[in-house]
């Protein structure tokens, strides 16, 4: 056993036999161009031999490359079948996510994502510390990051905007009259990371001095207070969409402003290259665009 090089590089190796293409092989396994030529030397200079002659057109496989490729693929195609064969309790795909998106937006989501997909099971993270995927603490994280993560794999998933919203019986207890009329009679809503000055300058609407502003730090109590007839909340569009379509809250203005931060969607190697992996990152995609 100490002979057997490191699997992923074998994999690396086989995806590049097979397709001829480094760039078809990092395609495929979702890495880099750079990291697949590295993982290709690493495996050359271990066995001390030349695997692939390459040109500026096309890769072909050296004499010792096409004796490796012939004598491995079928190990690996056992090896994939006794892998796609393991037990229901293995077919388990960890998110890590804030909890108000693992809220708003995956956990409605489940229940028909688990009627197309009996065999995959999700176990859901919702927590504000950051999974470092990389060592295993989780296959896929979803960030909400004014900055780019670093993971194996990481992805723009949606950008977001702020406007305000409100329970429909709070507004019927404001009563009725101009949007500036109305602020000025409401209790504000705020999240302690988006102060409402940049969006009231938006608007047009001066912030009266002795307003009163009920702060959150979490974005799930903030709606929860919304939804209590609290008050007024400065809501995130990907956050309030789904009680936007029931009803549950109105939109009070068209304005709005974008956030500085972004969703990013990050996933670890394993969830790379696990057959169930892509279907939740698909999943999770189909979620953001609806939003």
């Amino acid at each position: 056993m100490r002979n057997i090089p490191p699997i992923h590089l074998i994999v690396a190796f086989d995806a590049v036999a097979r397709l001829q293409s480094f760039t078809a092989a990092s395609q495929e396994l979702h890495l880099s161009n750079s990291a697949i030529s590295h993982r290709i030397r690493e495996l050359e200079q271990i066995l001390k031999t030349t695997l692939f002659h390459r040109t500026t057109r096309n890769v072909t496989l050296s004499p010792e490359g096409a004796y490796l490729h012939h004598q491995v693929r079928a190990s690996l195609a056992s090896l994939e079948a006794a892998f796609s064969n393991l037990t229901l309790e293995r077919d388990v795909v960890r998110i890590s996510a804030l909890p108000s998106f693992a809220r708003f937006c995956l956990l409605p989501a489940l229940t028909n994502f688990h009627k197309t997909h009996s065999r995959i099971s999700i176990t859901l993270h919702p927590t504000t510390q950051i999974a470092n995927i990389d060592q295993g603490e989780a296959d896929i994280a979803i960030r909400f990051s004014s900055k780019t993560p670093q993971a194996h794999y990481c992805e723009l998933l949606l950008k977001d905007e702020w406007f305000p919203v409100a329970a429909p019986r709070y507004l019927q207890q404001l009563g009725h009259g101009s949007l500036c009329e109305l602020f000025e009679r409401a209790d504000l809503l705020t999240h302690s990371r988006q102060p409402w000055q940049p969006w009231m300058q938006a608007a047009g609407i001066p912030v009266s001095a002795i307003q009163r502003n009920i702060t959150y730090s979490d974005t799930g109590f903030l709606l929860d207070a919304a939804l209590n007839l609290q008050g007024i909340a400065l809501g995130r569009r990907s956050l309030v969409q789904r009680l936007l379509q029931d009803g549950s809250l109105v939109r009070i203005s068209d304005v709005a402003i974008p956030s500085a931060q972004s969703y990013f969607l990050l996933a670890s190697e394993r969830a790379m290259l696990s057959r169930y992996g892509e279907t939740v990152i698909q999943w999770i995609r189909s979620i953001a665009a609806s939003g």
